[in-house]
């Protein structure tokens, strides 16, 4: 009986485990990215998570230099009527497209009311930044 029961915390405390650090990020495939560089007016996009592309739209993008920093602004718009929750994050990358480390990747909670459009605004972590990428993730598809 006590083997059993050491048995039965061992593995709850093991998926306790897992499900705590699975949740700093939406499930492999099912991100959708945005990727802009300095001077660029579009955006590529790899949408693999159709719903998520069809409810949440990326609009009004400005980028600029302010104090040798890149800073990009843009609008996250729900096109439903209903609320919609995601999460979004931001990589940076110098000129030869290699990452720019800065610390551990910060996922950003996000909820829209049906129809809301939310502004925002990220500053590059170093001035040799030149170009992002925006990941959005449906914050139900985090386990």
């Amino acid at each position: 009986m006590n083997r059993i029961h050491t048995q039965l915390h061992a593995t709850l405390a093991a998926l306790a485990l897992v499900s705590a650090t699975a949740c700093t990020a939406p499930m492999q495939g099912q991100v959708n990215r945005y990727q802009g560089a300095e001077g660029m007016r579009e955006t590529k996009a790899d949408e693999p998570n159709a719903l998520l592309a069809a409810s949440l739209e990326m609009s009004h993008l400005v980028q600029n230099r302010v104090n040798g920093m890149l800073v990009v602004q843009f609008d996250l718009v729900n096109k439903r009527s209903f609320p919609q929750s995601f999460q979004w994050s931001v990589d940076w990358f110098d000129t030869a497209g290699m990452s720019i480390a800065y610390g551990p990747q910060h996922w950003t909670p996000e909820r829209l009311a049906g129809s809301a459009a939310k502004t925002i605004k990220v500053v590059a972590p170093t001035p040799e930044a030149a170009s992002w990428r925006l990941q959005v993730g449906s914050r139900d598809e985090v386990h």
